[in-house]
């Protein structure tokens, strides 16, 4: 039993093409273009879509979140130093 030579890449899809992301066979050069702008297409979206949430929708909440850490904090250390100088006023522990 002889065993064939791969000479070239493995093709998993069976498309002549390299680059195609769909499941239709791609037959023809026009196919093969109007595939890759489709999927430069859909990237292209997706980029815009992911800027806009970072922009719109992640950075206001981190913003929002590093205020109400601001003020948490110094509400904190208000805490802090109130419970000292009823410490030093009263001479008890306050747990």
């Amino acid at each position: 039993m002889q065993q064939k030579k791969v000479t070239g890449p493995l093709q998993f899809t069976g498309h002549k093409y390299k680059y195609v992301s769909n499941q239709d066979i791609v037959e023809t050069d026009e196919q093969y273009i109007a595939n890759l702008e489709r999927q430069l297409e859909q990237q292209t979206d997706y980029w815009n879509w992911s800027v806009w949430e970072y922009h719109m929708k992640t950075l206001p909440l981190i913003c929002s979140l590093k205020r109400e850490n601001r003020e948490l904090k110094l509400e904190l250390k208000m805490i802090k130093k109130f419970i000292e100088e009823a410490k030093r006023k009263t001479n008890q522990q306050f747990e």
